[in-house]
């Protein structure tokens, strides 16, 4: 087995990554794995967690449950067990999976955009059928981050073992 990539840390931080960490700890309480998993630019922890914040936590047409949904769904898809284990413990918390047309049009929908990329045309068509074209915008917007995400936890093998308090 080829050795893992090392993961910067504390003490291995420049003060601007270092800087990142500190408000991660201060937002949340630990600096998540995702984070160390970027790399040490601060520009792209900055980066990504801006998109973050904007495709997934902060407002939109989508309802937050329903992008927790799209995330889980897009991580199993990939075999991302970091981000299925961060995604459906989120999901829970916004009161799970539900069982209507919408969210099982919402899971193929991630499943298709993550599996069969060239097929994404359709994939949106259909999802169309159940959704505002606005919420369609943020369903692409959380599975393309989702997917960013997905493999640069698998490139870098992470687990939440590696979140740092």
């Amino acid at each position: 087995m080829a050795e893992r990539l090392p993961l910067p840390d504390d003490e291995t931080a420049s003060p601007e990554l270092a800087a990142e960490y500190a408000a991660a700890r201060e937002r949340e309480g630990s600096v998540m794995a995702i984070l160390r998993a970027l790399g040490p630019r601060a520009e792209l922890v900055r980066a990504f967690l801006s998109l973050a914040d904007a495709a997934l936590y902060g407002p939109a047409a989508l309802g937050r449950r329903e992008r927790e949904l799209l995330a889980l769904a897009t991580s199993q898809a990939n075999g991302a067990e970091y981000s299925v284990e961060v995604h459906a413990e989120l999901l829970a918390e916004l009161g799970g999976v539900g069982a209507g047309e919408r969210d099982e049009a919402l899971v193929a929908f991630a499943l298709r955009l993550t599996l069969a990329p060239g097929e994404a045309e359709q994939a949106v068509e259909e999802l169309h059928a159940h959704l505002s074209n606005a919420e369609v915008h943020d369903a692409i917007a959380v599975v393309g981050l989702l997917n960013f995400a997905n493999r640069v936890a698998l490139a870098t093998g992470i687990t939440v073992a590696d979140d740092l308090t």
